[in-house]
């Protein structure tokens, strides 16, 4: 890609919480399976070149390292810090537990909340962001559901 074509930042994070998300949701039906270091098969970079496949999209080498940094970042921040993100999720939910929310909005919930309090991104654009993934990959209801409960997370 040349350079008046380059990806914005903006851009390559949305594909760095789309990564950490599908992370996130493997961890989540098998766990162990992103932490296991085969030579050629790094679950990061392969939900990344799935995507840019799919979506026609090019990215220049930094593109490529700069969005699964970040991927990474995200993921492995939310799971070092996972009981901490979970009882500030739980704290704001109403009438059930984070155990019993979906799968995916789970999931999306602990990436985005990670990134609200620690890497300290406006609220407003991680739970833009969220509310595509939630509209990409949940049900009807997940993208309301995900706005009310991520709005009450404190930076």
């Amino acid at each position: 890609m040349t350079d008046d074509k380059k990806l914005s930042v903006y851009k390559l994070r949305s594909f760095g919480r789309l990564v950490a998300f599908q992370a996130a949701y493997q961890e989540e039906l098998n766990p162990g399976s992103t932490e296991r270091n085969w030579a050629d098969n790094d679950p990061f970079a392969e939900t990344l070149d799935a995507f840019c496949s799919e979506t026609g999209t090019r990215l220049t080498g930094a593109e490529r390292a700069e969005t699964l940094d970040f991927a990474r970042r995200l993921f492995e921040g939310y799971r070092d810090r996972r009981v901490e993100i979970d009882s500030a999720l739980d704290a704001a939910l109403t009438n059930r537990t984070l155990a019993r929310v979906d799968v995916v909005a789970r999931c999306i919930l602990r990436v985005a909340a990670y990134e609200i309090r620690f890497i300290k991104t406006p609220k407003a654009v991680v739970i833009s962001q969220a509310l595509e993934l939630g509209k990409k990959f949940g049900e009807k209801e997940t993208t309301r559901f995900l706005n009310g409960v991520l709005d009450q997370i404190d930076a």
